[in-house]
């Protein structure tokens, strides 16, 4: 089945419906459904797998949990993050910085930055955050600025030990 910018200029309650309608037939049917379109609101409600276009190429291909927490491709972070917060800048004063990545975590319902300031005394300051929901798991980025180097080692190795979450130092 071929869907072509099925739910494009439709209130909330049709598009909520004409989506239903879609995953129905593909669960009842189980065929194959490709969806084409620009609201990736659409994608995290019904898609399992995506292809991220550009000027007719296809740039990246994934699961939705891998595009969503780890776009590879200008095309991907600009449909995933269009707000830019994937590609945030690093300033001189937040040169201690890590990017936290939730893949599908449950621990992005948990209070993590007051969790480690409880639990390691450390103070973070939130650069930028973002998440989406896909199904009931988190997908998303959050960019965390520390006082000095060792305040951002200890936040890496709190961030690691939790299960769904990848860290970056910046």
């Amino acid at each position: 089945l071929l869907c072509d910018e099925a739910t494009s200029a439709l209130d909330p309650k049709t598009t909520a419906s004409i989506l239903d309608l879609i995953q129905e037939i593909n669960r009842r049917l189980k065929i194959t459904v490709i969806v084409i379109t620009h609201q990736m609101s659409v994608v995290e409600k019904i898609c399992s797998r995506v292809a991220i276009l550009e000027e007719g190429t296809v740039v990246e291909t994934g699961s939705v949990e891998q595009i969503f927490s780890r776009p590879r491709s200008r095309a991907a972070k600009n449909l995933v993050f269009p707000e830019g917060g994937n590609t945030v800048a690093v300033t001189p004063a937040q040169k201690n910085s890590i990017r936290v990545v939730f893949n599908g975590a449950v621990a992005a319902n948990r209070p993590l930055v007051a969790d480690l300031a409880i639990e390691k005394g450390i103070r973070a300051n939130i650069a930028y955050a973002s998440t989406k929901s896909v199904g009931d798991r988190a997908f998303g980025s959050l960019f965390l600025s520390f006082d000095d180097e060792a305040q951002k080692k200890t936040a890496v190795e709190f961030f690691t030990k939790i299960t769904d979450i990848t860290v970056e130092e910046l």
